[in-house]
């Protein structure tokens, strides 16, 4: 297996006390992704959802990611088996699949993550597993074990159904959506915030009942609450520094 081993990653890093914190991936540029991990980030979410990489993209990340030390989460664009197990081929650690609103949704992720009847697909000529079936039985067995499979609660029937969907066997970890599920409330995702940190407390509250592990974007209001989170997304994060120097140097010249 390629990489870290995700679950025991995460249980190790909260169980010492500390938040492992991500970022949200958009760009093509896989040193991006060797950046964050390099100054320190414990995660990062390579998004195949609202990103506009490829496989290709998506496998040089995972590459910079596993080279520099962090956690890689593919977020996919639908709750679809062939791009679960396509991900996870290529040398995924996790996956974090959008809009999951019931318990058989969640069952349906997790099936496709594991390599048993029904599930992922048994292939040893991949990324993942460096492209060899030797000692296959073992790295089976550690991969089903450590594959963080984290269904996005991120409308209001998920949040609904969340206790059904923590209840679902491989369903360890969680992550509160905040934009879709404001989105989904027709409120503001900023002005309403109140409203959205209500919500959250009662997923977190019910996965920890669950003994399930919750997540969210963190500087929010939800970081009590959170046992791991997102603190920056890439292309935004540069945007607002680009913004900072270009505001800067024209007030600088005008002067």
């Amino acid at each position: 297996m390629t990489g870290l081993l995700a679950r025991a990653e995460f249980d190790r890093l909260i169980d010492a006390g500390t938040v492992p914190a991500g970022a949200f991936i958009m760009s093509t540029d896989a040193a991006v992704t060797a950046l964050y991990a390099d100054v320190g980030f414990d995660w990062v979410l390579i998004d195949r959802e609202h990103g506009v990489m490829d496989n290709s993209d998506m496998r040089a990340h995972l590459m910079a990611a596993q080279a520099n030390g962090a956690v890689a989460v593919v977020r996919v664009l639908e709750n679809n088996p062939t791009l679960i197990q396509q991900s996870l081929d290529a040398g995924a650690q996790g996956i974090m699949v959008p809009k999951i609103e019931t318990g058989a949704m969640a069952e349906r992720a997790v099936l496709a993550s594991q390599y048993r009847k029904g599930g992922r697909g048994m292939c040893p000529v991949v990324p993942a597993t460096n492209f060899t079936g030797e000692g296959w039985s073992a790295h089976s067995r550690t991969t089903n074990e450590n594959v963080l499979l984290i269904p996005l609660i991120e409308t209001m029937r998920g949040v609904e159904n969340v206790a059904e969907i923590c209840a679902v066997d491989g369903v360890d970890y969680l992550f509160f959506g905040l934009a879709d599920l404001s989105q989904d409330l027709g409120i503001d995702m900023e002005r309403d915030i109140d409203q959205l940190i209500v919500l959250w407390e009662k997923v977190a509250t019910t996965a920890h009942e669950h003994g399930v592990r919750v997540g969210a974007p963190l500087g929010y209001g939800f970081d009590a609450l959170a046992d791991f989170g997102s603190l920056d997304s890439d292309l935004s994060t540069l945007r607002t520094a680009a913004q900072k120097s270009i505001a800067g140097f024209r007030a600088s010249s005008s002067g």
